[in-house]
């Protein structure tokens, strides 16, 4: 689910009320006037301090001595007042009496204490503040305006309760537009519970909250819902399922507008993306133009218990390469879930420990893509008699905080099932925005606004970027991009600038207000699935980087990371046929996910999960397809021995010294199809020169596209910051990479074998 997005949070205070045994009504007792003075004044509210003669009529609360009595009830009447309403459960009378008679009615015995009725505005949701969606829903001129009206998102899950409140649209119509039922379960509706809340994450109107401690409302709350029933009762499904829920929802997509479809659901991991079914299909969807969101899954830890933090809570070794399908697909956009921590501030914010981390199995792409609370989110929950989660779970619903309140509204939910609809929610109101928005365009603003979690630390980018992706949703900073970008961006081509005339970045927002805290605008991410982001973003094919592999789906970050098809440079650290690193355990071919479910501290598998193919255990030994020993020996294909020095396909010795297809010696010299020397001049196939001037195939690129200290530019050639990339090898503080291999810190990767300061399952 959602959080944190902008404007500061105001809370409101409520009036708490215990419940106290049945009493009779007394009379008032008959007190010295200065004793009464006083009695009155403790039992009176500060607006009613000071004594009013006025006739005039105000509404008051009156706290009553056990339950509102027929006593009561004469009382106010005998103070020309009219009852208005009593509640027994809170011991409580809603009256209205004039203002010169309150005083009597607080010096009775049988009164705790009179208020006035206040206006009172709840506490906002902390799902919307912490995500910048509250700025989001405004419109240009900062009126309320965005509510991803007009957009169809599809929710395929175990169904949504159309008859609740917060689905509820124009004159109380529902905005459940569709309802289709692929689970082939007996029962009606959701009778699980999962879908509804997924539902109301996304695009509830928070209608039902009136008498809960906040407004509970989702992020597009006037988006159209359509209700694709995958799963049963039991939150379980099958892929011909899914799969039947997406054909229905590509082939309905023009009658309900579906420009988003919401899979908070996943399989286990069995082939690449490119076989896969279930990628298959999302593949099809966003091809046709519709942004698929899926979850990461939650198995980004195990059980193991490694330390506490300061509140004492367990801190969990973690698992790396847990990404179910389809949020392997790079087609899809895929969402971690972080834990807010109760507050509306992204400062304190971290990613949630179950949350599943990349890379994917078999294609090692860099996931997830973004991520955005889904920690103990309060969301609708389904209304069908006894849904299992409320019947499995009756502690996690929601109490309301008035006995008017409509009862079980509400579940506490937590799980990245309820941080994709988060994504949803916002990509309808991106779209409502600018509709002709495509799927990469939003996938690549969304990328490009995300922010680092500051509150979270990791051993290294790699773990950093498996874990987060590029961060944390901000709906502000998406939905304000998408309206720079030109009305007709479904019809751009490869090298046309993106943003409207007279706009570029630096004319954007720099810094959002979001839950009380200044945001500076992200510019960590320079080019996104298809976008170069210089001042005037370009739209481009991709960028060819080594031995024929294209970064089109990827992205490449302004502190070194490249993610793309199996790709990821950081500090070093190179992820090729099936690798990973870090202080956790890393899963690779034989994991099985279920969908799970998280209790509290702890996961409960419907799936369940099981070690296979290549199995590794212990701190720095891994035993699978190749074999990893100790620190920093490692045998299979090629040998590496100790601080970086690697024999096989290729030589390899020591600080940045590496023979193979091309020769790389040193501190920046390299030699190959091309040539690159200290000073910055590259000759080969492209020919670079100078401060930023690039030519390709006769094409000479202008004023380019600068990359932190250096430009990036073409079809095949990237530079910055001493980083090239060219037939394959790619140098950069210490880094070769060619064909699979890397060096940096005594860390080697290739084909599938890994060796870092965590434990790690690979093919």
């Amino acid at each position: 689910m959602f959080r944190r997005i902008t404007a500061s949070l105001s809370l409101i205070s409520l009036v708490l009320v215990t419940l106290a045994p049945v009493a009779t009504f007394a009379a008032p007792a008959k007190q010295n006037g200065n004793r009464q003075q006083g009695r009155r004044f403790k039992k009176l509210a500060p607006e009613f301090e000071v004594a009013s003669n006025s006739s005039a009529t105000v509404r008051v609360l009156i706290q009553t001595k056990g339950q509102p009595s027929a006593a009561h009830d004469n009382a106010i009447a005998g103070a020309r007042g009219s009852k208005r309403a009593g509640y027994a459960a809170l011991d409580m009378v809603v009256a209205d009496v004039p203002v010169n008679q309150v005083a009597s009615l607080a010096l009775r015995d049988d009164v705790e204490y009179v208020s006035p009725d206040r206006p009172v505005k709840g506490a906002a949701s902390l799902l919307n503040e912490t995500i910048g969606a509250t700025q989001a829903q405004a419109d240009a001129k900062g009126n309320s305006g965005l509510t991803g009206k007009g957009v169809g998102i599809a929710i395929l899950d175990s169904g949504v309760s159309a008859n609740h409140a917060d689905f509820a649209g124009t004159n109380n119509k529902s905005r459940v537009v569709a309802s289709v039922d692929f689970s082939g379960s007996a029962k009606q509706g959701d009778a699980d519970g999962h879908g509804t809340g997924v539902a109301g994450v996304a695009a509830g109107n928070g209608a039902a909250s009136k008498g809960y401690a906040a407004d509970y409302a989702g992020v597009a709350s006037g988006a159209d819902i359509i209700d694709v029933r995958v799963l049963d009762e039991h939150g379980v499904g099958r892929t011909s399922n899914v799969l039947a829920g997406l054909n229905w929802a590509i082939e309905n997509s023009k009658k309900h507008n579906i420009r988003v479809i919401n899979m908070s659901l996943g399989a286990p991991v069995r082939e690449s993306f490119h076989t896969d079914p279930l990628c298959k299909a999302v593949e099809r969807a966003v091809r046709l133009g519709i942004v698929v969101v899926a979850s990461a899954g939650n198995m980004g830890r195990t059980e193991e218990i490694v330390g506490h933090n300061a509140d004492g809570s367990n801190i969990y070794k973690l698992a790396y390469g847990t990404i179910s399908s389809p949020g392997n697909s790079p087609y899809a956009i895929t969402v971690g879930a972080t834990d807010t921590h109760g507050t509306a501030k992204r400062s304190d914010d971290t990613v949630a420990s179950f949350s599943s981390k990349g890379y994917t199995r078999f294609d090692h792409l860099g996931k997830p893509d973004i991520v955005a609370p889904g920690r103990k989110i309060n969301a609708p929950m389904s209304q069908e008699p006894n849904p299992t989660l409320a019947s499995q779970y009756p502690e996690r619903i929601v109490k309301p905080v008035s006995s008017a309140a409509t009862q079980n509204a509400y579940f506490n939910y937590s799980g990245t099932s309820f941080a994709a609809p988060v994504i949803s929610g916002t990509v309808a109101l991106m779209l409502e925005e600018n509709n002709s928005l495509t799927p990469a365009l939003v996938k690549a603003i969304l990328t490009r606004t995300s922010q680092r979690l500051s509150g979270a630390t990791y051993s290294n980018k790699g773990q950093t970027v498996f874990t987060q992706g590029a961060g944390l949703v901000n709906a502000a900073s998406a939905v304000e991009m998408s309206r720079a970008v030109v009305p007709n961006a479904n019809k751009l081509s490869a090298g046309e600038k993106i943003f409207r005339a007279n706009t570029s970045l630096n004319t954007l927002s720099d810094s959002f207000s979001i839950g009380g805290e200044n945001v500076p605008a992200s510019k960590n991410v320079l080019y996104a699935h298809g976008v170069i982001f210089a001042n005037s973003p370009v739209l481009i094919n991709g960028i060819m980087m080594g031995d024929g592999v294209v970064l089109g789906d990827g992205i490449m970050m302004s502190d070194g990371v490249v993610l793309g098809d199996g790709i990821m440079m950081s500090d070093g650290i190179m992820m090729g046929d099936g690798i990973m690193m870090g202080d956790g355990i890393m899963m690779g071919d034989g994991v099985v996910l279920g969908d799970s479910i998280v209790k509290g501290d702890h996961l409960v598998l419907s799936g369940g999960i099981m070690m296979g193919d290549g199995i590794m255990m212990s701190d720095g030994i891994m035993m699978g397809d190749g074999v990893v020993l100790g620190d920093g020996i490692m045998m299979s294909d090629g040998v590496v021995l100790g601080d970086g020095i690697m024999m096989g396909d290729g030589i390899m010795m020591s600080d940045g010294i590496m023979m193979s297809d091309g020769i790389m010696m040193g501190d920046g010299i390299m030699m190959s199809d091309g040539h690159l020397y200290k000073d910055g001049v590259v000759l080969g196939d492209g020919i670079m020169m100078g401060d930023g001037i690039i030519l390709m195939d006769g094409i000479m690129m202008g004023d380019g596209i600068i990359l932190m200290d250096g430009i990036m530019m073409g079809d095949g050639i990237m530079m910055g910051d001493g980083i090239i990339l060219m037939d394959g090898i790619m140098m950069s503080d210490g880094v070769v990479l060619g064909d699979g291999i890397i060096l940096m810190d005594g860390i080697m990767v290739s084909d599938g074998i890994m060796m870092g300061d965590g434990i790690m399952m690979g093919d």
